[in-house]
C-alpha cells in the first residue's frame, strides 16, 4: 500500500504554474460557486484542469488553468481539477464555498471515507484544503451545465505549453 500511496504522488507534478485571472479581493462572508473539471489525454496521460469562481449571481469572479503530466486516470484529472480550484479560492481568501463538478464518482469519493489508492494523496490534499473553509460543499452537476470550465481544461491540455 505504502508503494501504491507513493506511486501516486509522483502523478501530482504540474508541468506549470495555475493560470489565474485575478480579481479585487472578494467578502470573505460570500457564497462562492465553483465549477471545475479535466480533461485528459489517455495517449499521453497529461492533464488540462480549468476551473470558474462565480457568486450567486452568475457573475465570473475568477478563473483558473493548469496542467499536469504522468496522469493515471481520467479519476486522478478530476481530483487534481478540484485540488487546484481550492488552492485558488483559498488564495483568494473566500471562506464559504460550492464546488461543482461532472464527475459523480469523484463526488462519491470525496464525501466518502473509501479512497481507492491512485486518489489517496490527492483526496487528503482536498480534506486537508477544505478544513480550511468555514463552509464547503461538494454537487455533482450534469455535463451540460459545465461547459464553462470543459472549455477552460481543454485549452489548458492543448495549449502548447503542456505538449
Amino acid at each position: 500500500m505504502a508503494r501504491e500511496w507513493g506511486l501516486a504522488q509522483t502523478h501530482t507534478t504540474s508541468t506549470r504554474s495555475p493560470q489565474h485571472r485575478q480579481t479585487p479581493a472578494l467578502s470573505s462572508s460570500a457564497n462562492v460557486v465553483c465549477f471545475t473539471d479535466a480533461a485528459w489525454q489517455v495517449e499521453t496521460n497529461i492533464t488540462g484542469c480549468g476551473w470558474l469562481l462565480k457568486d450567486h449571481g452568475d457573475v465570473c469572479l475568477t478563473q483558473g488553468t493548469c496542467s499536469f503530466n504522468d496522469t493515471s486516470s481520467a479519476l486522478v484529472a478530476e481530483a487534481l481539477a478540484v485540488r487546484s480550484a481550492l488552492l485558488n479560492a483559498l488564495e483568494l481568501g473566500i471562506s464559504r464555498i460550492c464546488i461543482k463538478t461532472d464527475c459523480q464518482a469523484l463526488v462519491a469519493i470525496i464525501t466518502s471515507n473509501h479512497h481507492p489508492a491512485d486518489l489517496h494523496g490527492i483526496i487528503r490534499d482536498i480534506e486537508h484544503l477544505s478544513s480550511s473553509f468555514d463552509c464547503i460543499s461538494f454537487a455533482f452537476i450534469s455535463r451540460n451545465l459545465n461547459c464553462e470550465a470543459d472549455s477552460l481544461a481543454k485549452t489548458a491540455l492543448y495549449s502548447p505549453s503542456t505538449n
